[in-house]
């Protein structure tokens, strides 16, 4: 600013005479500080602080401009700041007197735009030394404002009240773009999106400001903002990251999951697998039957998203169990029992062969069965919205509603954080379609509680006539309440012994607990299923619906009994979870599996055929022992023998039923990793599924399983030359 410019600006104030040799003092005053010779008469007391010659040279101007004071303040004694203490609360001067200098208090709630310092308190050397840091760091634009010229000066002009805060009004001050540089560039500073040309009324201190403005945010993600005259400024928010997961992110942080798996937090149970067994040390094999097929889908689930499942997820007998072999359900009685066996194309030698036991319940009308009280027990919670896992249920459920009958019953449960009751038993469909349609994913996962709504609910209706469900649909990882399935088991015991059977319904992968799942079926005496589809959906809750109501048998145990004349050693396929001790066949307090109607069972035993072994006799004997659901439940044993004259010439001469099971079987073995699997081939699977297509022809499910274990060799990499039976036995061993 010239001098000129400074002796016009004091002479149209009104204010007393100053002195002459007023400008040459302030332009004395500033070279003084930057290290250039000062030529200040001698009674002028230089400033050695930049930040205190900037406050000195700011408020001369602003109070000689306003009239409040006379150059007499300049000529008064002054206190080094560090030695000073500021206040804010120094009284409004009356005109004609003599003030001390204040530093304005910092308002949060000023939106004026003026900067203002909020000033320490007596003795705080910290806090000074912190505002004379940031001073120091502004001083190049301090110096370059108080040269620059007129236009500069702030220009004051009277506002409306700024909302919420009083009737008072304040001046607005319009910034120079150097300011607003200055102050956006602090962080902590509130700010708010644009929102056209002028400011958005609103509680959050705002700053209009004039020019083009460059904005540096302090926000993790700096960008440079470009904005038009009096518009607020704020700056971007941080980007998100584009999504490129088929479920959750990684929970751990990053961009993939620890160990290079596929989805996080996924819990399964590892069961190991079954070894041979001597028959002269145990010529006896019990376990309770399994209609469940969750690990068939689960494993689907891994390799259309292209990745090999973990060997824990495989449960051979739920893998073999998800397919039709074509046995036919009895006429009269609860159940018919099948024997076959043949030799093995992956035994180590033409002496072992492999054995199927088929399991078929009767099958019910849907017009004859009773009436069904169904209690949906819903997962709410946010992991529920990943991969829209509860539009999967909503789906499923309107669909099962259109094939229930109209006496027929429906409560709902859900539960996130917190269980609640959405909908007593009723059968009004327009209520229930209603309850469904309004789910929504929020919240933690209290299954614990969900469950016990759900139990108390279906408790209610025991005194009616019917059958009675709890089906839980649910990815299955509880984080609120007990939740591990040890300590949710104990709280459904007692409602199974009652009647109030439990289905368990996963969706979802990442953030998935099978274990959880699989443990709740099994001890609410119920069945486990997995849904990767909306077709899966549709079969479990419309084409199998009665089979998964209506149950046949209940404890349905299995015992096999070998010959030890003719079998050497034996391997049960699966059944792992399911062992019960031999003893304990025949103990009605001993829980076992559940049989629904129409349902299916086969087991698969892989044996080694003594070499002196007899042309004739028995080979092993099956044992099934149930209580039937209805009638005076006494429980009920069944047997079935298997001779050697039933054991096929060759595997090629078998019947379709037994060699599709002995693939399905390979193939579940060889995704496990199993030791007895360790010489087989995906690859020769899939030579061999091909070729036995066409005795399945029509069947969509073997269809779908053969895609999968082309699916399978391609992940495996698993390119081991194809083999004839003949080499793949080898010689004959002892």
């Amino acid at each position: 600013m010239k001098t000129t410019d400074i002796e016009k600006l004091l002479a149209e104030a009104p204010v007393p005479p100053v002195p002459e040799d007023l400008a040459d003092r302030i332009k004395n005053e500033i070279p003084a500080e930057l290290g250039a010779p000062s030529s200040a008469s001698a009674n002028v007391v230089p400033l050695h602080r930049r930040w205190a010659w900037q406050l000195a040279a700011a408020a001369t101007l602003m109070l000689a401009l306003t009239g409040s004071v006379t150059w007499e303040l300049m000529q008064q004694p002054r206190v080094p700041l560090r030695d000073m203490a500021l206040t804010s609360d120094t009284p409004t001067l009356a005109e004609g007197t003599s003030p001390q200098v204040e530093a304005p208090a910092a308002d949060p709630a000023d939106a004026t735009g003026t900067t203002t310092a909020t000033p320490a308190p007596v003795g705080s050397a910290d806090r000074l030394r912190t505002d004379h840091l940031q001073e120091t760091d502004r001083s190049e634009e301090t110096r370059a404002r108080i040269a620059s010229p007129a236009p500069g000066i702030p220009e004051v002009r009277n506002e409306a009240p700024v909302p919420g805060r009083g009737g008072t009004q304040r001046p607005r001050v319009e910034t120079t773009a150097a300011q607003q540089t200055e102050e956006t560039s602090r962080p902590g500073r509130p700010q708010a999106p644009p929102s056209g040309d002028a400011p958005v009324p609103d509680p959050t201190p705002k700053r209009s400001f004039t020019g083009e403005i460059n904005v540096t945010s302090s926000y993790p993600l700096t960008r440079t903002t470009s904005t038009s005259a009096s518009r607020p400024i704020s700056p971007a928010p941080a980007e998100q990251p584009t999504s490129r997961w088929r479920t959750a992110p990684p929970s751990t942080g990053g961009t993939t999951e620890p160990n290079d798996a596929p989805y996080g937090d996924v819990f399964f149970a590892e069961h190991g697998t079954n070894p041979f067994i001597d028959t002269d040390d145990d010529a006896l094999s019990t376990f309770g039957l399994d209609v469940d097929t969750g690990s068939y889908t689960v494993l689907r689930r891994y390799l259309r998203d292209g990745h090999l499942p973990p060997r824990e997820a495989v449960r051979i007998e739920e893998v073999v169990n998800a397919l039709d072999y074509g046995d036919q359900p009895p006429r009269r009685k609860d159940f018919r029992l099948t024997a076959e066996a043949a030799p093995t194309p992956f035994g180590e030698s033409d002496r072992y062969a492999v054995v199927r036991f088929g399991i078929r319940a009767r099958e019910v009308d849907t017009s004859q069965r009773p009436p069904a009280h169904l209690t949906f027990v819903v997962d709410v919670s946010g992991s529920m919205a990943q991969e829209n896992r509860l539009g999967l249920v909503k789906r499923a459920l309107l669909e099962l509603l259109d094939h229930l009958r109209d006496d027929d019953h429906v409560a709902l449960v859900v539960f996130g954080t917190s269980g609640q009751v959405l909908l007593e038993p009723t059968e009004d469909h327009g209520q229930i379609r209603a309850a469904i349609d309004s789910l929504a994913p929020s919240g933690s996962t209290n299954a614990e509680e969900g469950l016990e709504f759900g139990y108390q609910l279906a408790a209610k209706q025991l005194n009616e006539k019917g059958l009675h469900r709890v089906i839980l649909c649910s990815d299955g990882v509880a984080n609120v309440g007990r939740t591990g399935p040890d300590s949710i088991l104990g709280q459904i015991e007692r409602y199974a012994e009652q009647g109030i059977e439990l289905t368990t319904v996963g969706f979802g992968m990442g953030n998935y607990n099978d274990e959880l799942m699989e443990r709740l079926a099994d001890t609410g005496d119920g069945r486990y299923a997995y849904v990767d589809t909306f077709a899966e959906a549709r079969r479990l809750f419309v084409s199998e619906l009665t089979g998964t109501l209506m149950t046949i048998a209940r404890d349905a145990k299995a015992q096999v009994e070998f010959n030890p004349r003719t079998v050497s050693r034996y391997r049960l396929l699966g059944y792992e979870n399911r062992d019960i001790a031999d003893e304990q066949f025949r103990d009605p307090a001993v829980d076992a599996g559940e049989i629904g109607a129409g349902h299916s069972v086969t087991v698969l035993y892989e044996i080694k055929l003594r070499s002196d072994a007899p042309r004739r006799g028995t080979l092993a004997t099956l044992r099934v022992r149930y209580r039937p659901a209805e009638g005076n439940r006494k429980p009920v044993e069944l047997k079935q023998r298997l001779n050697l004259r039933n054991l096929a010439p060759s595997w090629g001469d078998a019947s379709a039923s037994l060699r599709l099971a002995s693939l399905v079987a390979e193939y579940a073995e060889l995704l496990k990793g199993s030791y007895w699997a360790r010489r087989g081939s995906m690859r020769d699977v899939l030579r061999r599924a091909q070729q036995l297509a066409p005795s399945f022809a029509g069947d969509t499910r073997v269809a779908d399983w053969i895609s999968l274990v082309a699916t399978a060799a391609e992940l495996r990499g698993d390119d081991q030359p194809e083999t004839s039976d003949d080499e793949r036995q080898g010689p004959a061993q002892q």
